[in-house]
């Protein structure tokens, strides 16, 4: 297995929490009374359903691919875990950017001087201060701490929509049974050189013996992309849309 018995048990333990907190959250924007259609709209419509979809998303994962699974899983599972992390991280960045119009709809579109908030600008992250700065010093301070996690789900999405798509490596190889997994590749190929296509199918059986799974997934490896684990980093970030999304209450409440 890839992680420790500590970490198995924590993540079970937050895993099983996400459910309730989904129905919290969502009876919560639901019934809160707002006075404009728009932030209704993005509150009923927008930010929690993506909540559910998030959800939906990591019972899939976590039921998919269990964070203590050390057998290599089926092409069809990558795939399938593949979709729904990506599914997962475009709900994220969606989610907030529903918070935000949330709030610009609420309170007026309009910064603090009175002039209009382009729709382009609207957003919670590091770069839309027009919205930052309408907000209360406390939530300010709040959402300039989670700067770097803003700027790692920004390049997540950005790769995700623009260049290499998300992906869940098949397996790794250490270090040390490279040679032989070379070896493996070299007697492979001269095996379909021949046609001995059954001698073929037995090196490669032998040679997936020495992969080992990995629950990470990343993008480009020419941009030097770092793989994130994914089964801990969904419930991080799942909890961090949870607080941002108690915390705009709050400041709707002020």
């Amino acid at each position: 297995m890839y992680f420790a018995d500590e970490a198995i048990q924590e993540m079970s333990s937050g895993y099983q929490t996400v459910h309730g907190k989904l129905n919290n959250l969502v009876e919560a924007y639901i019934l809160q009374e707002f006075k404009d259609t728009r932030a209704r709209e993005h509150a009923s419509h927008g930010f929690t359903r993506r909540l559910k979809l998030m959800v939906r998303c990591i019972d899939n994962v976590f039921q998919n691919i269990p964070p203590d699974r050390s057998k290599l899983p089926s092409r069809d599972e990558l795939s399938d875990a593949t979709i729904n992390i990506q599914s997962f991280v475009f709900n994220i960045f969606g989610s907030i950017d529903n918070l935000a119009w949330i709030w610009v709809s609420e309170m007026g579109q309009k910064r603090r001087d009175g002039t209009p908030i382009p729709d382009t600008h609207i957003g919670l992250g590091p770069d839309n201060s027009s919205v930052r700065f309408t907000l209360s010093e406390e939530f300010q301070a709040y959402l300039k701490g989670l700067d770097k996690w803003f700027e790692h789900l920004s390049t997540l999405r950005h790769a995700l929509a623009h260049r290499i798509p998300l992906y869940i490596p098949p397996y790794v190889i250490a270090e040390a049974d490279e040679p032989a997994y070379r070896d493996f590749e070299a007697k492979m190929n001269e095996a379909i050189k021949r046609h001995q296509f059954d001698e073929y199918d037995r090196l490669s059986t032998e040679q997936m013996k020495l992969g080992r799974f990995r629950p990470w997934v990343q993008h480009s490896f020419e941009e030097g992309a770092k793989p994130v684990v994914f089964h801990p980093q969904m419930l991080a970030d799942f909890n961090t849309v949870d607080e941002l999304g108690h915390k705009m209450l709050e400041e709707l409440d002020r």
